[in-house]
């Protein structure tokens, strides 16, 4: 009887700690963020995944904080794209993304913030406005079907 007990007493107590050394492992709380420069230097076949935002938008920093620590957005980021965050300055824009062009030879022009956008080799898709976790994902899930 004493037996039992202890083995009972004994997984109460180290199941926490085992939760606790392997979900760092499953899931990750943070997306491990490159700038727009890295990510092309990679030369991965991974799309990139662009989170643009302005410095001072409220909106963008709550989609920032709300949105991008969910540990399974963060996973499927992570494994699946590499994820880029660009703090954009109205002035400046057309430098960090030098290399992208609309179907008109235009350079990349964001209208609203905060965006996302996913670049795959010289093509891009951009999607104004905030996105929640859901939003995001079927928006991953669609890049990542495509490419099948």
């Amino acid at each position: 009887m004493k037996k039992p007990f202890i083995v009972i007493v004994a997984a109460l107590i180290l199941l926490p700690s085992l939760y606790a050394a392997i979900s760092p492992v499953l899931y990750t709380s943070e997306v491990k963020w490159y700038s727009y420069k890295e990510a092309r230097a990679m030369n991965s076949n991974k799309p990139i995944f662009v989170f643009a935002k302005m410095r001072f938008c409220n909106t963008c920093a709550a989609m920032e904080k709300a949105e991008f620590t969910n540990p399974v957005l963060a996973k499927n980021l992570n494994k699946h794209f590499i994820p880029v965050k660009e703090t954009i300055n109205f002035a400046l824009s057309s430098f960090v993304f030098d290399d992208l062009k609309d179907e008109n030879g235009e350079q990349l022009a964001f209208k609203g913030f905060p965006s996302v956008m996913i670049v795959q080799g010289d093509k891009y898709a951009i999607s104004n406005g905030y996105k929640n976790v859901e939003q995001l994902q079927a928006l991953l899930n669609q890049t990542l079907n495509a490419q099948l």
